[in-house]
C-alpha cells in the first residue's frame, strides 16, 4: 500500500489514512529571469543556477468511528513543523517539507473523512542515510546524485592547510585541531567558535560523477557528510 513518512510518523501504520492515488511530482522550477534590452532581438536570460520550492499534493481519506478526534489528530502531526517526508515508493529518498497550507477535512458519512495536503518542499530529494565518507588521503568521491551537493567537510588537522577539490583550493590559516566547512550554512566553525576568518575561498560543491580531493598541510583525515541530492 502506497503511503508517506512525514517527520518520522507513517501515514497508514500510524493514522490508518489511505493515500487516493499516488501524487504528481513536479520537476523544480528554475530561478531564470529574462531581461529585455533596448535595441536587442529577444531577451537576456540570467540564470543564477538555483530552484524555486515544489509543492506535493496528497489527496487522503480514513475512516474512524471517532471522526473529529482522529481528525485532530493528524492536524496536530501535519503541523508540528518542518522534516523529512518520506514516500513509500522512494524509501531511500526524502524531502524537505512543511505543510504551508490548511489541512480541511471534509466529512464524506458519519466514519470517512476526506482532506487534501499540500507539502511545501526544497526542490531537491536528498539521501536517506547520508553516510559520511572519511578520506585519511588524497582520494576521489563519486556522487551518485543529479546535482551538485553541499557537503559539510570535518578538517582535522593542524596549521595551514589548502583542500583542492575539483581544481579549486580553500585555504585554510591556523588550525587547531579541526575545522567544520559547512556549505549548506556557508560558514566555517569550530564547535559553536565561528572561524571564517581562518577560510578563503569558496565552500565546496561535488558535482555528480567523480570529484578529485587533495590536500597539502598536517592533515589527519577529511570526514565528508556528502548531502548527495537529486532533481
Amino acid at each position: 500500500m502506497f503511503s508517506f513518512n512525514f517527520l518520522g510518523k507513517d501515514s497508514h501504520a500510524d493514522f490508518g489514512i489511505v493515500i487516493e492515488k499516488r501524487p504528481i511530482i513536479p520537476k523544480p522550477q528554475r530561478n531564470i529571469q529574462y531581461v529585455e534590452v533596448p535595441g536587442r532581438s529577444g531577451s537576456l536570460k540570467i540564470d543564477d543556477a538555483t530552484y524555486k520550492d515544489i509543492v506535493i499534493p496528497v489527496q487522503c481519506g480514513f475512516k474512524d468511528d471517532n471522526l473529529p478526534a482522529k481528525a485532530d489528530r493528524v492536524k496536530a502531526w501535519l503541523d508540528s513543523g518542518e522534516g523529512p517526508l518520506i514516500f513509500s515508493n522512494q524509501p531511500d529518498k526524502y524531502y524537505l517539507a512543511h505543510v504551508s497550507d490548511p489541512v480541511d477535512m471534509s466529512q464524506e458519512l458519519k466514519v470517512f473523512g476526506k482532506f487534501l495536503v499540500n507539502f511545501r518542499c526544497k526542490p531537491f530529494k536528498y539521501d536517506v542515510t547520508n553516510e559520511a565518507i572519511t578520506l585519511t588521503s588524497p582520494g576521489i568521491i563519486t556522487n551518485p546524485g543529479t546535482v551538485a551537493s553541499e557537503p559539510i567537510l570535518v578538517v582535522t588537522g593542524n596549521g595551514n592547510i589548502t583542500l583542492t577539490i575539483n581544481g579549486a583550493d580553500i585555504q585554510l590559516t591556523g588550525v587547531s585541531g579541526s575545522i567544520t566547512l559547512d556549505s549548506v550554512l556557508k560558514d566555517a566553525y569550530k564547535d559553536t567558535l565561528l572561524q571564517n576568518n581562518l577560510m578563503n575561498g569558496d565552500f565546496p560543491v561535488l558535482i555528480p560523477g567523480d570529484n578529485p580531493i587533495s590536500w597539502t598541510g598536517a592533515v589527519t583525515s577529511l570526514q565528508i557528510t556528502t548531502n548527495w541530492r537529486w532533481l
